[in-house]
């Protein structure tokens, strides 16, 4: 089994790739056209912030190819975790550039979610970080992975309850806001507590929290929104290097 997943990396590393390409060759409409046709919602951090796909489907790139290449213990242990985030990866993707259901998109994230979150417990407790390029390369691509699914998870709560309420996206901003806020700080502590110490979720964290408050200041103007943002994210972060994590440990 370890090592049919091992094989699979390599093709989903590449369609996740090739997916966000579809719209360009007018297949589907991108993310952005559809998180954007209604207006700016306070929860969506500006489209530069999304970048950090590219580090993340560039990691598991390698990952994939060094998997191959030179097996390992640890890399067969992740494969299998690692290998279901990207085939939903890919699934979430395609829906949301097809169909733009913001209930489907929810439901497909959580299992990717559990997935990833799964191959950071199992990085974890294998204990496998010794300072390597190799070590380097599975807690990043896999931290970053994980703690981005918890910001994308996040900011796609406001969208479904801004939907089942019938309400636009400059409808009740500070509720919008919020809905997005409490589920990542929630996240991020169940993250921490339970599954893995891995700081790299906390730097994508970060990165999409940074985003929310830049949206806020720079594109809606709404300052408060945007201060309210950094304290959550300073509270998160803070507790995060003050009391550190347990992770597997617990």
């Amino acid at each position: 089994m370890s090592n049919l997943a091992r094989l699979s990396l390599i093709p989903i590393a590449i369609l996740q790739i090739a997916v966000p390409a579809l719209p360009s060759m007018g297949i589907g409409k991108t993310n952005a056209e559809r998180a954007l046709a209604e207006g700016i919602p306070p929860e969506l951090p500006p489209g530069v912030f999304f970048s950090i796909w590219g580090i993340i489907f560039l990691g598991f790139l390698a990952i994939a190819i060094w998997a191959n290449a030179k097996p390992s213990h640890t890399a067969d242990k992740i494969a299998g975790p690692l290998a279901l985030a990207g085939v939903g990866n890919i699934v979430w993707m395609l829906s949301s550039q097809m169909i733009g259901s913001v209930y489907l998109d929810l439901i497909i994230l959580l299992p990717i979610l559990f997935c990833i979150w799964e191959a950071a417990h199992r990085l974890d407790r294998n204990g496998s970080y010794d300072g390597t390029l190799r070590s380097i390369l599975h807690g990043l691509t896999v931290g970053l992975f994980a703690g981005w699914l918890a910001v994308a998870v996040s900011i796609s709560v406001p969208d479904v309850m801004r939907e089942l309420l019938g309400r636009g996206t400059s409808d009740h901003v500070w509720h919008s806001l919020w809905m997005a806020l409490i589920p990542a700080t929630l996240l991020a502590w169940v993250f921490a507590s339970r599954v893995s110490k891995s700081f790299w979720f906390f730097i994508a964290l970060a990165w999409g929290l940074f985003g929310i408050m830049t949206n806020n200041w720079f594109r809606l103007e709404t300052h408060a929104l945007a201060i309210a943002t950094v304290f959550v994210g300073w509270i998160v972060i803070g507790r995060r290097l003050r009391y550190g994590a347990r992770g597997s440990e617990s």
